[in-house]
C-alpha cells in the first residue's frame, strides 16, 4: 500500500514540475494591441483599420467563426532574432483559414478564406508562413490577417489558439516540442493495455481485468488524439471531431472509474451511484464553456462521487486501504479544481497514469493477498487429505502384487519402509529386514501405492508413516552434497534426499 501511494504522489509531483519545462523559441503577438474589422465581401486587400466598425480588442476576442474578419496585431521582435541569419516565419494556430500580410507585404495563405462559406477552402489547424529577412524591422512590425471559419460545426470560445513569430519549420514541430513528455504516459498506458488484454483471458478477476483494460484503452485513445495534432497536420473542421472524441473518451473514463470504485467497495445500490454520477457528469459537461473545462469536469464529477463512496466506507471501518484511496482521490480532485481550464493537457495524462498505476498496484496487492490465502487453504486441504489417506491406509492398506519365481504374492503397503530402483527391478524394503523384488520400474510402482508414499529421490520412494527425522549427514557422520539430505526411517533405515526435492520433503515433514 505504501508503494502504491508513493508511486502516485511521485507522478503528481513530476507532472507539476515538468509541465513548464520548455522555453518556447516563439514570440507571441501583443495581446492588448489587436484591431479587428468586419470583412466586406468585395475587399481583397487589408482595410485602413480606422473605419468606424473597426475596434481595438484583446486577442482572446478574435473570432472568425461563421464570418470573415480582418485582424491587425503588433510584433516586437528581439534584436538577436534579426541578426542570427535564421529563417523565420509567422506561426498561426486555430480553427480558421487565413491570408497573411507582414509589414504590408503578402506572405501566404492557409486554405482560402472568404466572406462566403461556399467560397472558403478550409485551412490547416496549424500553419507557418515564411517571412523574408528584409521585411523584418527592429520595431513596429505589423501582422495583418484575413480570417474566416465557415466549416466547423462547434462554436468554440477561443477558436484562435496562438499567433506569433519564430524559427521557420514544419507547423507540427512547434506542437511536438510541447507534447514530447506525453509519450511517457502513453507508453505506460499501452503496456497496461497489453498486460490486461492477456490477464483478461484468466478466469480470476476477469471483470476487474476487463474494466482496467477498458480504462487503459480509453485513456490511451484520448492521449493518441491529443498527440495527433503534433504528429500530422489536418484541416480545421476535423478539430471539432477531435474535441468531441476527447470529451467523450474523458466521460467514459470517468464513469469506468466510478464503476470500479463502486465495485471495489461492494457498495449497496451501486447502480444508483453510477447512474447519478453519469447524469451529473453529462449536465456539467454540457453546461461548462470551453472544451478544456468540459474534459476536466468529465473526470472531476466521477472523482467527487468516488470520494463520497470512499467516505461512506470510513463509517463501516477505517482500514488503511480506504484511507490511502481517500488521500489519492483527494489529491486528484484538488489538482483538477486548481487547473480546471488546462488540466486536460500534460498534467491530465500524467495524473491519469498515476491514478491508474495506483489502482493497478492496489489490485496486484489484493491478488497477492488472495494467492497467499489460497495457498494456505490448499496446504490445509493437503494436510487433511494426507491424514485421511493415512487413516484409510491403516484401515484398509493397499495390496501390491509381486511375481517372483512363478509365484504371486500380495504385499501390504503398510509393511513397506521404502522402495529403491535397481535396474529393471525395484527392491522393496519391508519390516523385519525383509527385502523382495518387484518386476517393473519405480514409476509403475508409484501408481499402485497410496499418496502416503513420497518420491524423495530419483531412485527412492518412502512411506511417510515411517519417517523419523531429516538430517544433513549420513549414518557415518559424513556430510553429504550441499542442499541434499538423508531421511532416517524406522528400523535404522536411511534414504537419500535429492537437492531438487529437499525443500518439498522439508515442508511435508514440517
Amino acid at each position: 500500500m505504501k508503494q502504491s501511494l508513493f508511486l502516485t504522489v511521485s507522478i503528481f509531483l513530476f507532472a507539476f514540475l515538468g509541465q513548464n519545462a520548455f522555453a518556447m523559441d516563439m514570440i507571441a503577438m501583443e495581446y492588448d494591441e489587436v484591431f479587428i474589422c468586419p470583412s466586406q465581401y468585395n475587399h481583397s486587400l487589408p482595410p485602413a483599420f480606422n473605419e468606424p466598425k473597426c475596434v481595438k480588442q484583446h486577442a482572446h476576442n478574435i473570432n472568425p467563426q461563421n464570418t470573415a474578419i480582418w485582424v491587425k496585431v503588433r510584433l516586437n521582435i528581439p534584436e538577436e532574432m534579426q541578426s542570427d541569419k535564421k529563417p523565420y516565419s509567422v506561426f498561426i494556430s486555430g480553427k480558421m483559414s487565413s491570408k497573411v500580410f507582414f509589414n504590408e507585404q503578402y506572405i501566404g495563405q492557409n486554405g482560402i478564406p472568404s466572406h462566403f462559406a461556399k467560397e472558403e477552402l478550409p485551412g490547416k489547424i496549424d500553419a507557418m508562413f515564411y517571412v523574408p529577412s528584409h521585411l523584418i524591422k527592429s520595431k513596429g512590425n505589423e501582422l495583418v490577417l484575413f480570417l474566416s471559419s465557415h466549416h466547423g460545426f462547434l462554436e468554440l470560445k477561443r477558436p484562435v489558439h496562438f499567433i506569433g513569430f519564430g524559427t521557420y519549420s514544419d507547423p507540427t514541430h512547434f506542437i511536438q516540442r510541447n507534447i514530447w513528455k506525453l509519450f511517457i504516459p502513453l507508453g505506460a498506458l499501452i503496456l497496461s493495455v497489453v498486460y490486461f488484454s492477456v490477464a483478461s483471458f484468466s478466469p480470476n478477476h476477469r471483470k476487474t481485468n476487463l474494466l482496467f483494460l477498458l480504462m487503459s484503452i480509453l485513456a490511451s485513445s484520448q492521449l493518441i488524439l491529443e498527440l495527433s495534432r503534433g504528429l500530422f497536420s489536418y484541416n480545421y473542421p476535423f478539430h471539432d471531431i477531435r474535441l468531441l472524441l476527447i470529451v467523450s473518451l474523458s466521460v467514459a473514463f470517468g464513469i469506468c472509474l466510478l464503476f470500479y470504485i463502486s465495485y471495489k467497495f461492494n457498495l449497496q445500490e451501486s447502480k444508483k451511484w453510477i447512474v447519478t454520477g453519469f447524469i451529473l457528469t453529462l449536465i456539467c459537461v454540457v453546461s461548462f464553456p470551453g472544451f478544456d473545462s468540459k474534459t476536466s469536469v468529465a473526470i472531476l464529477i466521477p472523482c467527487l462521487v468516488s470520494m463520497v463512496i470512499i467516505g461512506l466506507q470510513l463509517k463501516k471501518g477505517q482500514t488503511r486501504e480506504v484511507w490511502v484511496s481517500l488521500v489519492v482521490f483527494t489529491l486528484f480532485t484538488l489538482t483538477i479544481i486548481q487547473n480546471l481550464a488546462s488540466f486536460h493537457d500534460l498534467l491530465f495524462y500524467f495524473i491519469i497514469a498515476g491514478v491508474l498505476g495506483f489502482l493497478f498496484v492496489q489490485q496486484a496487492l489484493k491478488l497477492s493477498r488472495e494467492q497467499i490465502k489460497r495457498k494456505k487453504e490448499e496446504q490445509q486441504v493437503l494436510k487433511l487429505q494426507f491424514r485421511l489417506d493415512q487413516n484409510e491406509q491403516k484401515i484398509k492398506p493397499n495390496k501390491i502384487k509381486i511375481t517372483s519365481s512363478g509365484k504371486i504374492e500380495l504385499i501390504s503397503s503398510n509393511n513397506i519402509y521404502y522402495c529403491k530402483a535397481d535396474g529393471d527391478y525395484v527392491r522393496l524394503n519391508l519390516k523385519n529386514n525383509k527385502e523382495i523384488l518387484y518386476s517393473g520400474n519405480l514409476k509403475e510402482l508409484e501408481k499402485q501405492l497410496p499418496s502416503t508414499f513420497l518420491r524423495v529421490h530419483r531412485s527412492y520412494l518412502v512411506n511417510m508413516d515411517y519417517i523419523v527425522s531429516l538430517n544433513s549427514v549420513n549414518s557415518n557422520n559424513q556430510k553429504i552434497l550441499s542442499g541434499s539430505g538423508v531421511l532416517n526411517l524406522d528400523g535404522d533405515n536411511q534414504v537419500p534426499v535429492s537437492r531438487r526435492i529437499m525443500p518439498m520433503v522439508r515442508r511435508v515433514i514440517n
